[in-house]
């Protein structure tokens, strides 16, 4: 606080009428109570409150915000946002917390926004992206040349001579012309003229690439295919053709010609102690009865001897009923061929005529070949001790079976 000083009496000069006054801080006092706080300032950014369709090029759309507060009091269409998913786009109108974004042409920032027609959900975050800067002085002249033509994915006029995807009608796009002539078109499936290389097995393919010659057909091998031919076989002709095989026989097997032979006593026929004879012959038995069959006239009834018409196996077969004439007769059975040869015979056995009398069937069968048309072959039936009957029923028989 202020305070006077008083001279002393004493002072050898006379004092100032008025007193000074000086100012002498005293001691800080104690702290004041804190001020209240201040509002919270204004966010830089909003949120979109719905979805948005994204628009053409050069088209706009209408975007509901949280707010609006945080872009700035200016002429509308002066400044972008960025809004999260999108891209950039033009404020060109503000009312209450819808801002009316336009889409710039592809190309203005430099920057490429999602495709058009893309749906931008809710929630999207929106802040400012700074003001358009003045126009920049005009660069050298450069790029491609306006007689050129250009594909763009769309439509735009901003873009000489150029040919939009989707323009052209679905399928796969296909190059034609050279020498700067050339164009796009499209195509429903890719031509065949246009594929090369070799499409591996595990592919779908062949791994082949060898022009097959006429005929010729695809063979697995194990791993992979060959290109081969077929093989003609015995009696088979192959003839390959433009996409034709064509197979036929040489020549028609020979048909078979059955052969059927039987001779069949109809009477008795007596075979003399120490004889020998053929039972079917009518050189041996002049009064001998027979009936039979012979189908290719192989058999002669004067030496009872069956000639092969044709070569081949045959299958011959002779039944007996023997009866001993005076007493007890040895008796032995051959299949005699070609006159020499017994291709076979009977074990000796006994016939006789002592009371009860009783027939001996004898019976045999044997395949053979004859392997000429002369080979012929008889039935011998030679005796010893007495004389043996061969009685009625008794036969011979002979079947080609093979050629």
């Amino acid at each position: 606080m202020p305070s006077q000083l008083i001279s002393s009496t004493g002072c050898c000069q006379p004092c100032d009428s008025e007193p000074i006054v000086v100012n002498t801080p005293g001691p800080q006092g104690a702290a004041g109570t804190n001020g209240t706080n201040g509002s919270n300032g204004v966010n830089a950014f909003s949120y979109t409150t719905a979805s948005f369709i994204v628009p053409a090029f050069g088209a706009s759309v209408v975007v509901p915000v949280a707010n609006t507060s945080f872009l700035p009091e200016s002429v509308a269409g002066q400044f972008f946002v960025s809004v999260q998913g999108c891209g950039y786009l033009q404020v060109t109108d503000v009312t209450g917390l819808n801002v009316t974004l336009k889409n710039p042409l592809a190309g203005v920032l430099g920057i490429p926004n999602a495709i058009p027609t893309t749906v931008i959900p809710t929630s999207a975050l929106i802040t400012l992206a700074g003001a358009i800067g003045a126009t920049g002085a005009a660069g050298v002249a450069g790029g491609a040349s306006s007689a050129a033509t250009y594909i763009v994915r769309i439509p735009d006029a901003s873009v000489p001579s150029a040919t939009a995807l989707n323009s052209f009608s679905s399928g796969y796009i296909k190059t034609q012309g050279s020498a700067g002539s050339g164009f796009l078109s499209t195509v429903a499936t890719v031509p065949v003229g246009d594929i090369s290389g070799v499409l591996p097995v595990a592919n779908g393919g062949t791994n082949v690439a060898t022009v097959p010659t006429n005929g010729q057909l695809l063979i697995g091998n194990g791993t992979g295919y060959t290109l081969a031919s077929l093989t003609a076989g015995s009696n088979i002709t192959i003839t390959p053709g433009a996409g034709t095989i064509s197979i036929a026989a040489t020549g028609a097997a020979a048909a078979f010609t059955y052969v059927t032979f039987t001779r069949r006593l109809t009477g008795n026929n007596l075979i003399a102690s120490g004889a020998t004879k053929n039972p079917f012959s009518l050189g041996d038995f002049p009064s001998g009865s027979w009936a039979g069959i012979d189908t290719a006239s192989g058999f002669t009834a004067a030496t009872g001897r069956f000639t092969a018409p044709y070569t081949g196996y045959y299958k011959i077969d002779a039944v007996f009923n023997l009866l001993g004439n005076t007493g007890v007769a040895s008796v032995i059975v051959f299949l005699r061929k070609n006159g020499t040869t017994n291709v076979f015979q009977t074990q000796e056995f006994n016939a006789t005529n002592a009371s009860p009398q009783s027939l001996i069937p004898v019976s045999f069968s044997y395949i053979d070949q004859a392997t000429v048309i002369t080979d012929y072959y008889e039935i011998l039936i030679q005796t010893t001790g007495n004389g043996v009957s061969v009685v009625t029923g008794s036969s011979f028989s002979i079947q080609r079976i093979q050629a």
